[in-house]
């Protein structure tokens, strides 16, 4: 499918609770809309790939998910795998088993930033209800690039966080409920494409790109890959940062932080398990000591049992009665 006029791709991505959405959205696409439909949504990798079934039976196009390497032709509306990018090159798809972005695969910016690198201005983007901010720099690029920029109402959403991050970081051209959405899709596939839009450039956004020392576009951080715990490197311009790894983990600052804390989280349940698994350990070694008549062995073990167990009721209190 070569760029023309118009705009020919539509990209939308959503996470919790865009299901219906995307639903509503493909449902009031017309059959004849002259562009491809291309759908990321945060699933799990071993979900069932019942997304485009789902989507299929609403909407006036076929809803597939494509084999590696399909072209992109304008009346499909095309569904990622789960556990996999859903990207675009040479005007084809293909599948990406690459690192994780912003902590999830398939990621939304990935799909949206290899399409405005296939398609430029020709791209429209919608941004929908989900938690964190993956799709916001996608979204931006799009902008960037000459291209239309929608995303779901926040009041119309059920997880505001991805609509809110979108609207922040990407200045969209709309901003509308679900049900408005798909009308706007089709007035902006219908308007005429200018180049010209500023080009993609390194860094700036969450994308799966290795750096590695010397990479003179990022810095090393001294912070590690919330994936593999290797080293984190910081790049982009001081609004648009992204952080990546070696490998290629890479993350926004939003999603950098909430995957650290629930690292820290994590963490910090490990020491709760490890504490109760000393305290029940010193109560084993202390009633065997008990039925050898060792009270010297008997009451060390106790006393290990009990501050055992009181630190893991301590730790145990404070990560559940937090706020």
């Amino acid at each position: 499918m070569e760029p023309g006029r118009n705009r020919d791709v539509v990209v939308i991505g959503g996470s919790a609770g865009s299901l219906e959405p995307i639903k509503t959205i493909t449902a009031g696409l017309p059959a004849d809309l002259p562009a491809a439909v291309l759908v990321t949504m945060h699933l799990g990798a071993d979900a069932p790939s019942l997304l485009a079934p789902i989507i299929g039976r609403g909407a006036g196009m076929p809803a597939v998910v494509p084999r590696d390497g399909d072209p992109v032709k304008a009346g499909y509306i095309y569904v990622a795998r789960p556990d996999y990018h859903l990207e675009v090159g040479e005007r084809r798809m293909h599948h990406g088993h690459g690192p994780k972005v912003n902590g999830v695969r398939p990621a939304i910016d990935v799909m949206f930033k290899s399409a405005v690198a296939t398609f430029g201005p020709h791209v429209v983007g919608v941004v929908l209800s989900g938690g964190l901010d993956d799709g916001s720099a996608g979204l931006a690029s799009v902008k960037r690039a000459g291209g239309v920029a929608i995303v779901q109402d926040p009041e119309d959403a059920t997880v505001v966080s991805m609509p809110m991050n979108a609207i922040q970081r990407a200045a969209p051209d709309h901003v509308a409920p679900s049900a408005e959405i798909a009308r706007l899709v089709v007035d902006a596939v219908n308007q005429p494409a200018h180049d010209g839009g500023q080009e993609m450039q390194r860094g700036g956004s969450a994308m799966p790109v290795p750096v590695a020392a010397e990479d003179v576009e990022g810095r090393v951080t001294g912070l590690t890959c919330p994936e593999c715990h290797g080293g984190i490197w910081m790049r982009g311009a001081p609004d648009e940062i992204t952080f990546s790894c070696r490998v290629g983990h890479s993350y926004s600052p939003e999603a950098f932080f909430e995957l650290q804390a629930e690292n820290v989280e994590n963490a910090l349940w490990a020491g709760v398990r490890s504490l109760e698994e000393q305290a029940s350990l010193a109560e084993t070694m202390a009633s065997r000591a008990e039925r050898a008549r060792n009270e010297s062995a008997r009451d060390r073990y106790e006393r290990r049992r009990a501050v055992a167990a009181g630190n893991a009721e301590v730790r145990r209190r404070l990560l559940v009665e937090r706020d």
